[in-house]
């Protein structure tokens, strides 16, 4: 298969120089069309990702999808919780997901100061937020995927107890808009560990944005579905998971100040 591309990137290009050479000079299109076969020869000769991480990079772009689209759906929603500072958490049931939660705010950071903190420092999340006891990444897959483990922290009084995550995270920045899409998967370098329960999240996702009118602001969006597993009353879970979201925008806030 990898033949066949650069036989078919070759013939390409060939061809282009045959109608460049008919006309005073090469047309714009043409040029682009060049640009790209050549980008395409380049990419061929990359080391090719294997069968797993293809798994994992589909897993990812299945979670992205998963999510804008419930992120685009307008109708339903039920406000859960609305803070002061106009922090608002909605959240709503779906048949195939169950009750998935919403938080929208502002953070008084460009975009680029959220990502930084979001995407490139990750694994110091568990050093600011006290909901997060660990964030590990088992492995990286491109430049947009990344497989972590994630350690949430026992909430007060232990009502819910010691949960971990294995997910496949996707990036993913088109101009001045970010999507950071996940979901739970299987790493065989993390097996269920002693003393956690291993929960399941997706599809979850953040959208960052600057706010218009605004750019040192950042419009954030957080999709969040998670199984707790367990037994464990639906008022609690409902109640831990909409505190949960509002806790992590105070402590990212604090966070960006400092």
């Amino acid at each position: 298969l990898s033949g066949l591309r650069r036989q078919a990137a070759v013939a390409i290009s060939q061809e282009l120089s045959k109608l460049a050479c008919r006309g005073t000079g090469p047309s714009t299109w043409i040029n682009q069309v060049r640009r790209r076969s050549s980008l395409l020869s380049s990419r061929l000769e990359e080391k090719p990702f294997s069968e797993m991480e293809m798994s994992y990079i589909k897993q990812g772009e299945e979670a992205l999808q998963k999510s804008l689209s419930i992120l685009g759906d307008q109708d339903g929603w039920k406000t859960e919780t609305v803070v002061d500072n106009g922090d608002k958490v909605q959240s709503k049931v779906l048949p195939d997901v169950g009750k998935v939660f919403r938080l929208e705010v502002v953070v008084d950071q460009p975009l680029d100061a959220v990502y930084s903190e979001l995407v490139d420092n990750m694994e110091q999340m568990g050093d600011w937020n006290p909901n997060v006891k660990e964030v590990k990444i088992l492995q990286k897959i491109g430049k947009d995927t990344v497989i972590t483990h994630e350690k949430a922290a026992a909430t007060p009084g232990n009502i819910v107890g010691p949960r971990d995550f294995v997910s496949v995270r996707c990036s993913k920045r088109r101009g001045s808009t970010c999507v950071l899409a996940g979901m739970s998967t299987k790493h065989g370098a993390m097996p269920e560990q002693e003393g956690f329960v291993r929960a399941e999240n997706g599809p979850t996702c953040m959208i960052l944005r600057p706010l218009p009118g605004s750019p040192s602001q950042t419009k954030l969006i957080w999709l969040l579905s998670i199984d707790l597993k367990g037994w464990l009353p639906k008022t609690i879970i409902n109640q831990v998971l909409s505190q949960t979201q509002v806790d992590f925008a105070n402590h990212l806030r604090e966070r960006l100040a400092r």
